[in-house]
């Protein structure tokens, strides 16, 4: 048995494909000043046939896993996009003397060093990106055929040093059974895809394509992280129960979706989905979503050069209340800065941009852009339940400035004669520890408040929860959050207002038990989890869960 990193939960046991991709060796010799138009030339043809891939991917993951985890893709054209790096290149061929390859080789070789030097596991997991666009402009200026997995007929675990994220968005799910991988960790591409696509993963493995070769058996376990190679009868048939047993605990989990989550006791929850696009509000209703919980509004500003204007933004929002049908939909208003960066958005450079100029506070420095926004919202409202909801609110004062913008924004529409909901519903986004101390101060200026879990747990405890490092004191369970949660939830129902939670706590089982027993009564998560969340809550006791949260605190 070895042992790697536990990616993507499930088991499988099977046969071994073990994905070899063609040897690409890179010809490298100088080339006389009259050939270098014709290298270039040559590159720009590569760049553009790579980048007809690339949106063909993009379109495919849209379809298939869901219009956020194609975003991964987005970020591959804009780098094919980068005039920086065609000038990069470009100087190589014509100052160097390099041939197209050559100097293909040498620029993307240096960004994929330059992020696999770093230690932030998040970022240093990007130099596959460089690798994966390496390899895809490499095989079109050498004429060579990219390794397929679609001709696959048979049920397989895939073995491989590495999955670029182009090899990830080709898995069918049909066929491949599970994947194991020498290298790589949770955050990247590989384990973000298989979790959607509902693939049992692990990463990480050392030497495993020493270990094993197509058609030798192997069993994993996605959940532990372990890896059987060449296992026993006894374990295969061992792992094959688990595998179906898991199998049978999804459909379980899948018949509680459509139902409305009451606890045993008959404590109601609205279990919500997490979105990025309207293009994700299908998949949350398959997956048994009674509301919205969060929308990320920045995907209409990420990733583009121009900032869109009110109508485009009307139309996304209209989109998703229209597809919603009268359940409700949490509008997070624009959360950029920080990891999120718009480039029509040019901001200053920041010694530490997540406690700069983001979310709210750059709404309320640039009024114009924040009022835009936030009519678009309110004539969407006209056409299905909508709420409002202001992330990063860390004082009363903003609070009260944003509100002041929403007003001055309904009282336009008014005397414009445009239709609004006038009863929309607006929120606080409790991500900032300063909000969850002074919540009793909040409360009586908005209708809900929406925890957001991740951001509150690395903000409280001054640590990156992508940083391994400090990745210890990265702590849902901790007292101190525990005790802020529950302080949030006392000073709302004192005020009669409701608490839901659109943090990553929401759709871990042994969390939303605890955040139930607070007195939180919406629970917002990736689309996916919602089946498992509501079996959950519907075979549980809130009076129960109450009580060991007392305890616990």
């Amino acid at each position: 048995m070895t042992k790697g990193i536990a990616a993507s939960p499930g088991y499988a046991a099977g046969p071994v494909f073990r994905l070899q991709e063609a040897e690409l060796t890179t010809p490298r010799h100088t080339i006389a000043a009259d050939g270098a138009e014709q290298e270039w030339t040559a590159l720009q043809e590569a760049l553009e046939r790579s980048k007809a891939d690339v949106r063909a991917t993009i379109q495919r993951v849209a379809e298939q896993v869901g219009a956020e985890e194609s975003a991964i893709f987005e970020s591959h054209l804009m780098i094919l996009d980068d005039p920086t790096l065609a000038d990069d290149i470009r100087a190589e061929i014509v100052a160097n003397g390099k041939n197209a390859a050559w100097a293909v080789d040498e620029v993307f070789g240096k960004h994929e060093a330059l992020f696999a030097a770093l230690d932030d596991p998040y970022l240093k997991e990007r130099a596959s990106d460089f690798r994966d666009l390496k390899k895809r402009v490499l095989r079109h200026l050498l004429g060579i055929a990219e390794a397929t997995l679609e001709s696959l007929n048979e049920a397989v675990v895939l073995v491989a040093y590495d999955l670029t994220p182009s090899d990830t968005a080709r898995l069918n799910p049909q066929t491949i059974k599970g994947i194991i991988t020498e290298i790589g960790g949770t955050t990247s591409h590989t384990a973000i895809l298989a979790r959607n696509l509902q693939i049992p993963a692990v990463v990480g493995c050392p030497e495993i394509t020493k270990l094993l070769a197509t058609g030798d058996l192997v069993a994993l376990d996605g959940c532990s992280g372990e890896v059987i190679c060449h296992p026993t009868p006894a374990q295969l048939q061992a792992y094959q129960e688990k595998q179906a047993a898991f199998r049978a605990e999804k459909e379980r989990w899948q018949a509680s979706a459509k139902a409305l989550a009451v606890t045993a006791d008959g404590r109601r929850i609205e279990v919500a989905a997490n979105i990025g696009s309207p293009a994700e509000v299908k998949a949350a209703l398959e997956h048994g979503a009674e509301a919205i919980g969060l929308f990320r509004s920045e995907f209409l500003f990420l990733e583009r050069d121009t900032l869109p204007d009110e109508e485009e933004q009307f139309a996304a929002y209209r989109q998703v209340a229209a597809e919603m049908a009268g359940r409700p939909v949490i509008i997070r208003t624009l959360d950029i800065g920080g990891d999120k960066q718009a480039p029509a958005l040019p901001l200053e450079k920041e010694l530490n941009p997540f406690l700069g100029l983001r979310a709210i506070r750059l709404c309320l420095e640039q009024k114009a852009l924040f009022l835009t926004q936030l009519r678009a919202i309110l004539r969407a409202s006209h056409y299905g339940k909508l709420r409002i909801m202001f992330p990063m609110i860390a004082t009363e004062a903003e609070l009260t400035q944003a509100l002041a913008v929403l007003e001055e924004a309904k009282a336009a529409l008014r005397r414009e004669g445009v239709p609004f909901d006038e009863q929309i519903e607006t929120g606080v986004m409790i991500e900032v520890p300063s909000a969850a101390i002074i919540a009793d101060k909040l409360a009586p200026y908005v209708d809900f408040f929406s925890i957001g879990s991740n951001d509150l747990i690395q903000y409280t405890f001054a640590a990156d929860r992508m940083n391994q490092k400090v990745g210890y004191l990265y702590d849902p369970g901790h007292p101190a959050i525990l005790r802020l949660i529950k302080q949030v939830v006392e000073h709302a129902a004192a005020h009669g207002i409701w608490v839901g939670v659109c943090g990553e706590m929401a759709g871990v089982p042994e969390f939303a038990k605890a955040l139930i027993g607070m007195g939180v009564q919406e629970l917002s998560m990736t689309a996916s989890l919602i089946p498992r969340i509501k079996h959950e809550i519907m075979q549980g006791r809130y009076r129960e869960w109450a009580e060991q949260v007392r305890q616990a605190l």
